[in-house]
């Protein structure tokens, strides 16, 4: 199930997916398949052992399988939230070309791409157009 912004306030769409994750911060890093859920601005996801602070910063990288050569999207970001096994991860920077990757991304796990490609015309990169 798609949660949308109308539902909880939020100006991207989370869609439901399944992607290779790795997130490094401070010599630790975080690698999993589980994810829940992840939008233009952020990623939850399932993390097993390993658990960064909140408000550290850190590096994400996202690897689309199938593409050859492989493709990865890598953000710059913090921690927003920890539980005793979700990580919820605030981008708070994306590369243009990861950029580019990352609507795809979204758009193709979304049910509604309209609602996606009207967030990202509403917006600059991450932020909101004044």
């Amino acid at each position: 199930m798609t949660e949308n912004k109308s539902s909880e306030h939020r100006e991207f769409t989370r869609v439901p997916i399944k992607v290779w994750v790795e997130v490094r911060a401070e010599g630790k890093v975080v690698k999993t398949h589980k994810t829940h859920d992840l939008s233009m601005v952020g990623i939850s996801l399932q993390h097993e052992g390993t658990v960064l602070p909140v408000g550290i910063l850190c590096d994400i990288s996202v690897f689309l399988e199938g593409a050859d050569p492989p493709i990865h999207v890598d953000m710059k970001g913090k921690v927003g939230r920890v539980t005793d096994e979700d990580l919820c991860i605030e981008f708070s920077e994306v590369q243009l070309e990861s950029y580019e990757h990352l609507q795809n991304l979204i758009r193709y796990n979304s049910p509604d791409i309209d609602v996606i490609d009207k967030e990202i015309s509403d917006h600059d990169g991450l932020k909101r157009k004044e």
